[in-house]
C-alpha cells in the first residue's frame, strides 16, 4: 500500500508541474496580443497666441495628436496654417485666469479638439496631448 500511495503522489506531482508549465506558456502570448499596435503621433509646431482679457497675455502651446496607426504622421502638416488661425480666434475669447490648473489644460484640450474636428474631418484623433503650455 505505501508503494501505491507514493506512485500516486509522484503522478499527481508530475501532472501539476505539466499543467503549470502549459499555463505559463499560454499566458505570455496573450499579454503581447493585448497591447495592440504601436501608437502614432502627429506633432503640431509650437504656436503662440494672444489671450483675451484686459491685460496683454500670451500662451505658448505645443500639441501632440495621437492618431490611427494606419495614418501618416504628417497628416496635419498641410492644415497647420488653418488650425493656427482658428485657434488664434478661439484663444482671443479666453481669459488668462481660465487657463490655470488642471481645468485650464482641459479647456485648452477641448478648444483644440473643437478646431481639429472642423479642420481634420477625415482623420480620427484619439487623444490630444499638451506637450507644452506656457501662459506668459
Amino acid at each position: 500500500m505505501p508503494i501505491l500511495l507514493t506512485g500516486l503522489l509522484l503522478v499527481l506531482a508530475a501532472l501539476g508541474a505539466t499543467a503549470a508549465l502549459v499555463a505559463t506558456r499560454n499566458r505570455a502570448p496573450a499579454s503581447q496580443t493585448q497591447l495592440g499596435p504601436d501608437k502614432k503621433y502627429a506633432a503640431l509646431p509650437l504656436m503662440t497666441f494672444s489671450l483675451g482679457g484686459s491685460d496683454a497675455r500670451m500662451v505658448d502651446v505645443k500639441v501632440l495628436l495621437e492618431i490611427d496607426p494606419s495614418v501618416d504622421g504628417k497628416v496635419a502638416d498641410p492644415y497647420v496654417p488653418r488650425i493656427t488661425d482658428r485657434l488664434s480666434d478661439r484663444m482671443r475669447q479666453l481669459d488668462p485666469q481660465q487657463l490655470t490648473g488642471a481645468d485650464g489644460a482641459m479647456l485648452m484640450k477641448s478648444t483644440i479638439a473643437g478646431v481639429l474636428d472642423r479642420e481634420l474631418r477625415g482623420v480620427r484623433v484619439r487623444e490630444i496631448l499638451l506637450d507644452r503650455m506656457v501662459v506668459r
